[in-house]
């Protein structure tokens, strides 16, 4: 049997899965307790995001035991683990406001079930399947949603259609090709850069996303139609498209094996856990690099407040020495 090849996983992905999974096992779910990525198919090659799940170190020794009708802990359970567990974490970390009104309903209003229930099956009777859609993906109910999608997709199968329901449902993967061709070349030909930056956005092309919205605002500020950017900037700010770039820089900049700048997307994406394994990680390269800041952020994710004050005291008399230097080059030179 040939040896499976073991491909470190990037610390860019590492730590968007630790950062989704709260550090947390998603199988027995308790915190504080030491955790590792586990690689779903046993391939350790097989880096995909898709592919890794954390676990802790009692969970991780499940998956290995053999025997009876299989492995305690399989593949497929792993996986349902996980979702469930990422979708726990994403609905702790929003606050929606559909999520307030619909508490509140459901506190203030007891016929709430019963009113959704009588506009389901009238969209149902009528047709309205979009709109169906639309209605189950507010409710936070994918399976559904999902279903109607497809029903939906039979009834309507246009272009646009297309788009919007996979959009919706975050699967630009299952818009065919052509389509994606067709609806740019539309939204180019009528230099609509708003539209084609949302559809960007639904097709995960965060880049060209922002790109159109900055210049969205651009022509609105330019056509003195300060409410019109003010919109396009809020919405830029809503899809959460400033995070999605620090992250696509984590990525470039851990390809480039540029520490100094991982260290910088880390901080403004608050993965303060992910960034401290980052710095405990390269610890060796860091004390010996000379470089005061790094040196900082270093004892700082080893809780070392001493050595921390320490490296900041230097590091301030060292820029001070800068700015004295400069200022008597100034003086010589006017003399």
């Amino acid at each position: 049997m040939r040896k499976k090849v073991r491909i470190e996983i990037p610390s860019d992905i590492s730590a968007k899965v630790m950062f989704l999974s709260d550090r947390t096992c998603c199988v027995c779910r308790f915190g504080r307790k030491p955790v590792q990525i586990h690689h779903i198919d046993e391939d350790p090659a097989n880096n995909s995001p898709e592919n890794l799940a954390v676990l802790c170190l009692d969970c991780h020794n499940d998956t290995m035991i053999k025997g009876g009708f299989g492995r305690k802990l399989n593949a497929d359970q792993v996986i349902l683990y996980r979702n469930d567990w990422l979708q726990t974490i994403e609905k702790r970390r929003t606050n929606t406001q559909l999520e307030v009104v619909q508490e509140q309903a459901m506190r203030n209003d007891s016929n709430f079930i019963e009113y959704i229930t009588s506009v389901v099956e009238i969209y149902r009777e009528g047709g309205q399947f979009e709109l169906l859609v639309g209605l189950y993906d507010s409710l936070g109910n994918y399976e559904l949603r999902d279903k109607y999608i497809e029903i939906a997709l039979a009834e309507d199968s246009s272009d646009q259609t297309i788009c919007f329901l996979r959009g919706m449902q975050g699967r630009a993967d299952l818009i065919p090709k052509e389509v994606v061709e067709r609806e740019t070349a539309r939204y180019t030909k009528n230099k609509d850069y708003s539209q084609r930056a949302r559809f960007y956005l639904n097709l995960g092309m965060d880049v060209a996303a922002t790109k159109d919205y900055v210049q969205s605002v651009l022509e609105a500020l330019e056509g003195d139609n300060p409410f019109s950017a003010a919109f396009y900037l809020k919405e830029l700010v809503k899809e959460n498209l400033i995070n999605r770039l620090f992250e696509e820089a984590l990525r470039k900049f851990t390809e480039r094996d540029d520490l100094w700048w991982q260290i910088r997307a880390l901080q403004e994406l608050g993965w303060d856990s992910e960034l401290n394994d980052l710095l405990i990680r390269n610890a060796k390269f860091i004390e010996n690099s000379g470089n005061t800041m790094l040196q900082i952020h270093l004892a700082q994710a080893r809780g070392d407040e001493e050595k921390h004050l320490q490296l900041r005291k230097e590091f301030a008399r060292g820029i001070r020495k800068v700015v004295v230097g400069e200022v008597d080059d100034d003086v010589v030179e006017t003399d």
